[in-house]
């Protein structure tokens, strides 16, 4: 009976099998993060080049716009830029269509509290992995609004008078004035209107050896009409 059990050979795998299974793996492993990252930058690529300026120069400002924002030396504007929130959107979100699809399934597994994934059914209604997902991909991945930025080069009125006019003017119409910011040459302070989704920049520059205000421009965020 021993020498039957000294007969039987126990066959361990080849040291080379072991090798070769452990590199397929790595390979594998290696082609899926590979394609990902592949994918990643293909998409930001895509997203740096694919855009064209947006931006369009306009003569005057709307009336829509005037009605809301107080608008300093209308006559002196040295230029005013219009950049549309829903064409910008539009662009962005072809582009990232396909990463937000490959990256889907790791957001519905790991956001369980909603902060990525907008609700779009009552809380004590159980959104199924479909919902989530159509959630997740019409969720809009920048800011919609319209982009109004009215430039001034060297403008007459010191720098504290022009500070001073606008944060008068906006509270006036109902604007939360933003703390403002102090450097030697620069002052700048935001706006905001909550009720209708405004908000704004103000930003000055004023070189002390000269006797006018060098710059100045107002650039507001706004709702889409």
């Amino acid at each position: 009976m021993r020498q039957e059990i000294d007969k039987i050979k126990i066959k361990e795998p080849p040291i080379e099998e072991l090798n070769k299974q452990r590199s397929c793996l790595k390979s594998s492993c290696a082609t899926g993060c590979g394609c990902f990252t592949i994918l990643f930058i293909i998409s930001i690529l895509l997203l740096k080049f694919s855009f064209g300026p947006t931006s369009k120069e306009l003569k005057d400002l709307p009336e829509n716009f005037t009605n809301k924002i107080p608008i300093y030396d209308v006559n002196n504007i040295e230029k005013i830029s219009h950049t549309s929130g829903k064409e910008k959107s539009t662009k962005i979100e072809r582009t990232a269509f396909l990463p937000k699809l490959v990256l889907s399934p790791f957001i519905i597994y790991f956001d369980k509290n909603n902060k990525y994934i907008p609700r779009t059914k009552p809380e004590n209604e159980k959104m199924t992995n479909i919902d989530k997902l159509i959630s997740f991909m019409q969720k809009p991945l920048s800011d919609e609004r319209d982009i109004y930025k009215i430039e001034w080069i060297e403008l007459d009125a010191t720098q504290d008078f022009l500070l001073e006019y606008y944060k008068t003017e906006l509270k006036k119409k109902g604007f939360e004035i933003g703390q403002e910011s102090d450097n030697k040459d620069i002052k700048e302070f935001t706006f905001s209107e909550n009720a209708e989704n405004i908000t704004g920049v103000l930003y000055t520059v004023d070189n002390q050896d000269t006797k006018y205000t060098d710059y100045m421009s107002v650039t507001v965020n706004v709702p889409s009409d």
